[in-house]
Parts: structure tokens; C-alpha cells; sequence
């Protein structure tokens, strides 16, 4: 066996230490839910279109426009955690849905 490689064996008095999962009260998840995934329909698209339109033009043409806060991070793993994610998905496949409709009506 090469010195890079070596097993590490476990004894029998090690551990594994769980983490106390933060649960959230469902209306709770609901609201995490709602935030990022209103975030993601509103705010997403006016970040990308200001970031765009600033590096063609090469200044800061137009300010930072906040219509929606970011949601505030959860702890990764967690219930409020996974809302979090589901909401801005949602919202970025509701996102990309309303572009594409509004693209195939110009036809």
C-alpha cells in the first residue's frame, strides 16, 4: 500500500454525532416556500436584466432595484432549508415558462 493511501481503522467507541434538525412549523415551510419562490419569479429576472444591460453598457447604468428581499439562508439539510429550494425551483420553472410563452405568442 502507498503512503497516499492508508485505512484509518473505526474503533468501537466512535461516534457519528447527529445534527438536531430545525423543524418548521408547516405554515412556516409554506412561507419559506412562498418567499423564494417569489423571489425567484420577480427579483431573478430584474437582477439578471440590470447585470446584463451594466456590463454591455460598461457602467452602472441602472441601480440595484429591490423589489423582493433574498430570503434569509437556512441551515443547510434542513426543512426550511428544502422549502427554500422547492420555492426558487418553482420559480425559476414558472420564470422560464412565462418567457416561453411570451416568446411563441411573437410567432
Amino acid at each position: 500500500m502507498s503512503d497516499e493511501m492508508r485505512i484509518i481503522p473505526m474503533d468501537e467507541t466512535t461516534v457519528d454525532i447527529e445534527q438536531e434538525e430545525e423543524v418548521c412549523s408547516p405554515s412556516e415551510c409554506a412561507g419559506a416556500f412562498a418567499h423564494s419562490f417569489s423571489h425567484s419569479l420577480v427579483q431573478g429576472p430584474i437582477d439578471g436584466v440590470t447585470e446584463v444591460v451594466n456590463t454591455i453598457v460598461g457602467s452602472r447604468v441602472i441601480p440595484k432595484v429591490e423589489v423582493i428581499k433574498t430570503p434569509e439562508k437556512a441551515e443547510i439539510g434542513t426543512t426550511r432549508w428544502q422549502a427554500q429550494k422547492y420555492g426558487s425551483g418553482a420559480g425559476l420553472i414558472a420564470c422560464l415558462f412565462i418567457v416561453g410563452r411570451m416568446l411563441s405568442r411573437r410567432r
